[in-house]
């Protein structure tokens, strides 16, 4: 089994299913690897197919000049944590494009799928619900969300304090 880069803002990609597992020739270097993105490729063109290791070192967005999220907090301004989230960083599966959120002066990482019964079980439903609509989200989500159903939930931890935070989009 190959070595498998790890990334910071996205700590689960392999168990979350970003990573197809089998056996691939990627496009950017050429090499045979075991696992190959499996998720949206913001580029002109075709989406490649890519190892791991192209992602993590930036060569898959240079040589094929896109990103691999679609949108993010504009409150991180520091611009080698946006080179690493947008360059060096897996998407997650999502309805309307990727998003993430912020914290600490820095991005969050992906955790996972999420719906109410999730968040209720981790014990954390009522903080994140109430900081959702206190950010102008729709109240009665809550009824509504399902780990990936047409209301999804996608949650994310603080790298820093770890405060969970939480996004949801819609079919």
């Amino acid at each position: 089994m190959e070595k498998r880069p790890i990334f910071r803002y996205s700590l689960h990609a392999y168990e979350n299913g970003v990573f197809a597992r089998g056996n691939f020739t990627c496009d950017c270097c050429g090499r045979q690897s075991e696992y190959a993105y499996n998720g949206a490729m913001y580029c002109i063109g075709q989406p490649p197919v890519v190892c791991p290791e192209c992602i993590a070192s930036g060569e898959a967005a240079r040589r094929f000049d896109g990103d691999f999220v679609q949108s993010a907090s504009q409150a991180v301004t520091d611009p080698a944590k946006r080179d690493e989230l947008f360059h060096r960083t897996p998407g997650y599966p999502s309805w309307q494009g990727e998003y993430y959120p912020a914290c600490c002066d820095d991005f969050c990482t992906f955790v996972g799928d999420v719906g109410t019964e999730e968040l209720e079980e981790m014990g954390i439903a009522d903080e994140l619900f109430a900081d959702y609509a206190a950010r102008g989200g729709d109240p009665s989500v809550r009824d509504r969300l399902i780990a990936v159903g047409p209301t999804a939930g996608y949650l994310f931890r603080c790298l820093h304090c770890g405060a969970y935070h939480l996004h949801v989009d819609r079919e």
